[in-house]
């Protein structure tokens, strides 16, 4: 996985900065707390198999608010990737996702979508089932009614398997903005339709920089 640190925004030291951190005030109020002090910074990147890229983190300096995201900068068209986890060896493959992506596992009652506490990350599709796990586990814990904790227990049984690599499965990223991948000889890259990637764009939160 990026080293990144907290929030999505790798170290002012880390290997794959290509220059200084910026910072700049953000028009509008914080989504979370609705005062007027955001800001965003930004930091060039170049992240190994797919170039330059820019991380982007917005922060409110009111409270704990920030929403992180990983723009690559050759731009492309909506896209959906797709790829078939066959077992152990299929999940170091290499997964890019943009805080505007959609990540569906069809085996699971669960998906990853975009939100003002959606992060961009670049891990891998063993990483990706930790991420399901890891909030599946902490839905479980609040949980009360009997019937929806066993059907939690269930999907992080699966998922413990699916990371063992004993349980194949589909990887699905749809990426309205195009800043998502699965990088793999065995994944699958098609356009999205214009509908399929409106729908998924009215999803996705946005920020202002003030000029």
């Amino acid at each position: 996985m990026v080293p990144f640190g907290r929030g999505g925004v790798p170290p002012p030291d880390s290997s794959l900065a290509t220059g200084p951190i910026r910072e700049a005030p953000v028009e509008g109020a914080c989504p979370h707390c609705d005062a007027a002090n955001l800001v965003m910074r930004s930091l060039p990147l170049n992240i190994p198999y797919f170039g330059d890229a820019l991380q982007t983190t917005v922060l409110c300096q009111s409270c704990s608010f920030r929403h992180a995201d990983l723009l690559l900068l050759h731009q492309g068209p909506p896209t959906r990737h797709e790829m078939r986890v066959e077992g152990a060896d299929d999940l170091s493959a290499r997964v890019v996702r943009s805080s505007a992506a959609t990540i569906r596992i069809p085996e699971l009652p669960a998906k990853m979508e975009p939100g003002l506490r959606a992060e961009a990350f670049v891990s891998n599709a063993e990483g990706v089932l930790h991420r399901f796990r890891d909030a599946a586990e902490t839905g479980l814990r609040g949980l009360d009614d009997p019937a929806a904790k066993r059907r939690a227990q269930r999907a992080v049984r699966t998922l413990e398997g699916m990371i063992e690599g004993r349980r194949p499965f589909t990887l699905i990223l749809e990426d309205p903005s195009g800043n998502s991948a699965i990088l793999h000889d065995r994944a699958k890259k098609t356009i999205l339709t214009d509908r399929e990637a409106a729908r998924l764009q009215r999803k996705v939160p946005r920020f202002r920089v003030v000029p």
